[in-house]
């Protein structure tokens, strides 16, 4: 549910202004990040959050008009930041492509420390299936091995691939593609970056995801029709239960949760884990259970 909108990530949600606001010593200063679908919505939120902590950013896309338009709006809000950053128009689901947009990034800016899989695509019932499993699952697999290969291998907090994948991954619905791409982001998250594999494979580099619950900016002066996508969302979450859940709560959160929890992930989190950010709480664990 957090790759679309119904609104457009304008200039004014990002709070543009010709104040610069960037922070060398913010908690990701000097890192190096690549962000994929980084040119709108989600992406962009997280491409905002590491330069307002300092981090250079490679912001990839497929869109050139809306890639573009993104590194303008941010380079006036974060005055004189054009040194640090860098358009790649990129289709992810094509192999080579992904990985020059690596290669650009290095080229550019020296090193890559942080990776976030964003890309990704929202659909209903068997709708678009094939580019559903590339984008939202095999991307995602090769934006992680791409991480691991150029992420320099050491124990660094400011380190990381980061794949956001979705509480519809989590949650028994009537969406069979896309909750079934964004489950496999999460088992595949998992089992890469748990304790065996890190040390199997020598690799120090921690492999998280992030679980959003509905992410939509927008909705404030609007309360209608945010009240109606959520009976919306919630009929597609719980009618794939055995017993739907009545009570089960949905509400529609800001970009800025999203933020949060990127940021706190990225300070606290361990090889393996999957963050859950829904209902504008708190960013938490998720918790799994062996038996079946």
């Amino acid at each position: 549910m957090e790759t679309s909108s119904k609104k457009s990530f304008m200039c004014g949600e990002l709070n543009c202004t010709t104040m610069n606001t960037q922070n060398p010593n913010g908690e990701l200063a000097g890192s190096v990040a690549l962000v994929t679908g980084g040119g709108q919505r989600m992406g962009l939120a997280i491409v905002d959050e590491l330069l307002k902590n300092g981090a250079f950013v490679s912001l990839i896309d497929i869109n050139e008009e809306t890639g573009n338009k993104a590194i303008r709006e941010l380079e006036i809000k974060y005055k004189s930041s054009s040194s640090r950053l860098l358009f790649v128009k990129c289709d992810v689901t094509n192999k080579i492509e992904f990985e020059d947009s690596f290669k650009k990034t290095i080229e550019k800016f020296g090193k890559i420390n942080i990776v976030v899989n964003n890309a990704g695509i929202m659909t209903k019932y068997i709708t678009s299936w094939e580019l559903a499993i590339d984008l939202n699952y095999k991307a995602v697999v090769h934006g992680t091995i791409l991480g691991l290969k150029y992420i320099e291998n050491k124990v660094d907090r400011n380190s990381a691939v980061i794949n956001i994948a979705s509480i519809v991954g989590l949650s028994n619905t009537v969406l069979p593609i896309y909750q079934s791409t964004k489950r496999a982001v999460i088992d595949f998250t998992k089992c890469i970056g748990c304790p065996f594999n890190m040390k199997a494979h020598g690799n120090n580099v921690r492999v998280m995801a992030i679980c959003p619950g509905p992410t939509f900016d927008g909705f404030d002066n609007n309360i209608d029709e945010k009240n109606s996508l959520e009976h919306e969302i919630k009929e597609l979450i719980i009618n794939g239960e055995e017993t739907p859940n009545q009570n089960r709560v949905i509400t529609i959160q800001s970009t800025d949760y999203v933020k949060t929890a990127f940021l706190h992930a990225m300070k606290n989190g361990q090889s393996g884990d999957v963050w859950i950010t829904e209902n504008k709480e708190s960013a938490r664990l998720a918790h799994f259970y062996t038996q079946y």
